[in-house]
C-alpha cells in the first residue's frame, strides 16, 4: 500500500464514522505504512503477510495494558486484524500528542531537575511494564518457554555465519569475547521473565517540550517476554550513561543488571548491520558495520 486512496478506501469501508478530511503518510518503513488521519488518528497497515500476525499480537497486548501503566500507550479503537492479507489489514488508535524524545533533544535540556523528572517517568513506566501479570494469552505461552540465552545464541550464530566475513579480525575477536563473557554467566545469575518493550529508544518515547514531560510510549511491535535489562540498555544507548546513572538512583535494581545492560548495548550495532544485510537495507548495514569495525575495545554500545 503506497497511495492515500488505498488507505482511505480501507478506512472508509471499515470505519465509516470518521470524517476523513485529511490523510497524511507519516512513515513508510520496512514493515508498515503509517498514516495520520484527520490529525487525530494513527492507522498502521502491515506491508507483508507476517506483519498482519505481528500487528494482531500487538493489538492484543495493547488492549491488555492500555490504561494500566503510568504513561499513555496506544489504545486500539479500530482494526481489521484477521488474515486479510498485506495492504488490507490495519490497526487504528487515537494519536498520543508529543514529539519523539531523541537523545539530542534530551541533552539540550541541560537541566538536572528536568532530567530527573524524565527519569522518574521512564523508570516508573518500565517498572510497571516489567511487572505486568503474564497469566493468559501469548504472554503466558512465551513465559513458559522463556530461555534468556537462546535468542542470543541464535544471534551469535547468525553473526558468525553472515556478518563476520565483512568484519575485520579485531572486530570478530572482540565480538567472540563479548558473547563468551555473557554465556559464561549462565550458571551464576537468574534472569526472570518479564514483558519488555523491546525497542525502548528515543523515537518511541513522546515528549511535550513546553512542560518538559513524557506524554507516552508508542510502537509495541517488538514487545515480548525477555530480560528487563534489554529496555535499560536501549535507554542508555539513547540517552547515555549519565542518564542511566540517574535512573539507577531511582530504581536500584538497575545496578544488578549492569553487566547485562552493557552486553545488550554492545550488540546494537551488530544487530543493525545484520538487519541491513538480511533485509537489503544498505544504509543500516553500512552504518552498523562502520561502528563495529571502528571500535577499539570490547563492544559497550
Amino acid at each position: 500500500m503506497e497511495k492515500p486512496n488505498e488507505a482511505l478506501d480501507a478506512i472508509r469501508k471499515h470505519v465509516p464514522g470518521l470524517a476523513l478530511r485529511t490523510i497524511e503518510r507519516i512513515e513508510s518503513g520496512q514493515n508498515n505504512e503509517v498514516w495520520l488521519v484527520d490529525a487525530a488518528f494513527i492507522f498502521r497497515f502491515p506491508r507483508y503477510g507476517e506483519g498482519v500476525r505481528q500487528l494482531r499480537r500487538e493489538a492484543e497486548l495493547l488492549g491488555r495494558i492500555a490504561g494500566r501503566l503510568p504513561l499513555a500507550v496506544p489504545r486500539p479503537e479500530y482494526g481489521v486484524l484477521e488474515p486479510a492479507g498485506a495492504g488490507r489489514a490495519f490497526m487504528g488508535y487515537r494519536r498520543i500528542e508529543g514529539a519523539p524524545l531523541e537523545g539530542e533533544r534530551l541533552h539540550r535540556l541541560n537541566d538536572t531537575a528536568s532530567l530527573r523528572g524524565i527519569a522518574v517517568q521512564l523508570t516508573g513506566f518500565l517498572k510497571a511494564l516489567h511487572a505486568t501479570n503474564l497469566a493468559g494469552g501469548w504472554l503466558e505461552l512465551e513465559a513458559g518457554s522463556f530461555d534468556p540465552y537462546r535468542e542470543w545464541e541464535e544471534l551469535y550464530e547468525r553473526l558468525r555465519l553472515e556478518l563476520y566475513r565483512f568484519m575485520n579480525p579485531k572486530a570478530c575477536d572482540r565480538t567472540d569475547r563479548h558473547f563468551a563473557d555473557f554465556f559464561a554467566a549462565r550458571g551464576h545469575s537468574r534472569i526472570e521473565a518479564a514483558l519488555i518493550h523491546g525497542d525502548f529508544g528515543g523515537s518511541n518515547i513522546l515528549f511535550d517540550p513546553s512542560e518538559n514531560r513524557v506524554t507516552g510510549v508508542i510502537y509495541f511491535g517488538s514487545a515480548q517476554i525477555g530480560d528487563p535489562a534489554t529496555d535499560y540498555a536501549a535507554l542508555s544507548a539513547s540517552y547515555g550513561d549519565e542518564f542511566l546513572r540517574i535512573a539507577a538512583e531511582l530504581n536500584p535494581d538497575i545496578l544488578g543488571m549492569r553487566d547485562r545492560i552493557l552486553f545488550y548495548k554492545g550488540t546494537f550495532a551488530l544487530q543493525e548491520a545484520l538487519f541491513g544485510l538480511e533485509h537489503g537495507d544498505d544504509g543500516a548495514f553500512k552504518s552498523g558495520l562502520a561502528t563495529v569495525n571502528a571500535r577499539t575495545d570490547r563492544p559497550s554500545g
